[in-house]
């Protein structure tokens, strides 16, 4: 379960990545309205029509625009909410995994009172932790695998929405005058 909770955080590592700039960027523009990068899938643009740099700025600008319009989906608002999302997940997961220790603790001391009803009291806590231990493991493993599909879920539509935006964001450029790769 350790190496699934460690492929989520790597998941989420790959994508600060991809978008490393997001808050740095909105901070020094002082959440002006213009996203940290015009380009945020990094591709190749060729200005295949002599157009000069402040140009293409400007014209990726629009075409970033016109894309996150025609979509009604922002690629820098929908990674900060992803984000979010994993950093609610990993809480939940974490949380979970402490129920199992909770479940063995609290069985232990119901054991205890009962098995010292009977003069058992070692056996009984002993199989009150066990019986605790593996109801609230039981639950934690619930609880983990339900955050991790959650994560998971999340992650896709990410990428999913992500690609019909960049669909949109490469046929404004090109319909520009660039070659995009």
């Amino acid at each position: 379960m350790k190496k699934h909770l460690q492929s989520f955080s790597l998941v989420y590592l790959i994508l600060i990545l991809c978008f490393s700039n997001t808050t740095t960027a909105i901070a020094q523009t002082g959440g002006s309205g213009v996203p940290p990068s015009t380009n945020p899938a990094e591709r190749a643009i060729f200005p295949a029509e002599g157009q000069n740099s402040d140009q293409q700025m400007k014209d990726q600008l629009d075409a970033y625009n016109w894309a996150t319009q025609q979509t009604g989906w922002d690629p820098y608002k929908a990674y900060d909410k992803l984000v979010q999302q994993g950093y609610v997940a990993q809480s939940e997961a974490s949380q979970a995994q402490g129920r199992g220790l909770k479940g063995a603790a609290g069985g232990a001391l119901a054991g205890l009172a009962i098995g010292s009803l009977f003069g058992e009291a070692g056996k009984g806590a002993a199989i009150g932790a066990a019986g605790g231990g593996v109801a609230g493991g039981v639950s934690s493993r619930r609880a983990r695998k339900g955050a991790e599909a959650q994560q998971q879920q999340a992650i896709d539509t990410f990428k999913r929405q992500f690609t019909e935006w960049d669909r949109h964001y490469v046929a404004a450029i090109e319909g520009k005058g660039y070659t995009v790769k």
